[in-house]
């Protein structure tokens, strides 16, 4: 079974979670952590997914940032231990591949993954440059 831990600083995992439900129909596989949200230790529910990892899952803890509060507590459970994969600084192209892909969610293949999804971060910037439906409003004379 595919079992995926999405852990983050407030409300960043729930919002996952809530992604995934509304573009696959689907968010059984998620479990989210907001951490730091309330006075519940976030530790107790990283701890507990962990533990119910058993040997044939697929299991991959994604934490929001590399050095921060969350990654750090997650690493120090040694997650590997138990063969969980676990993925730091995530977006959410990256989590979205691991939900639909049909391939073995191996180290390797998380790696392709995980360089597939980053190349989907892009700066947006808009030319100047006339477009066509610039060049027509302007022969028709409306800005003018």
């Amino acid at each position: 079974m595919k079992k995926i831990l999405v852990a983050s600083h407030g409300h960043l995992a729930g919002g996952v979670k809530s992604v995934a439900k509304i573009l696959l129909h689907d968010d059984s596989a998620i479990t989210a952590v907001n951490c730091y949200v309330d006075e519940s230790d976030p530790g107790e529910k990283i701890r507990a997914f962990i533990d119910g990892v058993e040997p044939q899952d697929e299991a991959l803890i994604f934490t929001d940032l590399l050095g921060g509060s969350v990654c750090n507590m997650v690493t120090a459970m040694r997650p590997e231990r138990k063969g969980i994969i676990h993925v730091t600084g995530f977006n959410l192209a990256v989590i979205l591949k691991c939900l639909i892909s049909t391939d073995r969610l191996t180290p390797e293949a998380i790696d392709s993954i995980i360089g597939t999804a980053s190349t989907l971060m892009k700066r947006i910037e808009l030319s100047d440059a006339p477009t066509e439906e610039s060049d027509a409003e302007e022969e028709d004379g409306f800005f003018m």
